[in-house]
């Protein structure tokens, strides 16, 4: 579920009504993985959540680490990522339309008068592209729920924050009620 496109989340629209600060889920964003996942000193606000270190009197930045490179990536694959890929997002999806879109496209190249070795160069192609088709597909289906459910968190929110300040509101009439009854029964005049 992370951005790996770096877009920012889905603007949302402020607090609900009555409330003194913003939801949890507003103040606090999801901290990602860092790639290669190593924390050095002066990237290690990005793991526990802090602020960003300030340097100087002008409060600026840190210069920023140097972005990984492709090898730094190749590097960062293990064995067990293989054995990990059905735990991955959209990989099933994807592998399995490329695999039917191989399937497909191969069959049917060798079958219309193609050699063996043009048909399977053809499948490759097809599965490759079904897989990364569907994936991006999926993605977007993803992101696309990832909005939708911030717009529900939010009206949720909104609705609870709403429904909070009427129970408060009918609370205090309630109350005033109860005062204007006992001024009303009280009486006029004391004994002592």
């Amino acid at each position: 579920m992370a951005q790996d496109d770096n877009t920012p989340p889905p603007n949302l629209r402020g607090p609900p009504p009555g409330a003194t600060e913003p939801p949890d889920h507003v103040k606090q964003p999801q901290v990602y993985e860092i790639f290669n996942s190593s924390t050095t000193p002066e990237r290690s606000h990005i793991t526990d959540g802090a602020t960003p270190p300030t340097t100087g009197p002008e409060g600026q930045q840190p210069p920023r680490a140097p972005r990984p490179t492709f090898r730094d990536g190749v590097q960062s694959i293990q064995k067990d990522d293989f054995f990990r890929l059905h735990h991955i997002p959209c990989a099933r999806e994807g592998f399995m339309t490329g695999i039917g879109a191989g399937a497909v496209v191969g069959a049917g190249r060798f079958i219309t008068g193609a050699r063996a070795p043009k048909a399977a160069n053809w499948a490759f192609g097809a599965f490759f592209l079904g897989s990364i088709v569907q994936w991006e597909y999926c993605q977007a289906q993803r992101r696309k729920e990832r909005a939708a459910m911030a717009r529900v968190v939010e009206v949720m929110d909104r609705k609870q924050a709403e429904k909070k300040t009427q129970e408060e509101a009918a609370r205090l009439r309630r109350q005033a009620q109860e005062r204007a009854r006992l001024e009303a029964e009280k009486r006029w005049y004391k004994f002592w």
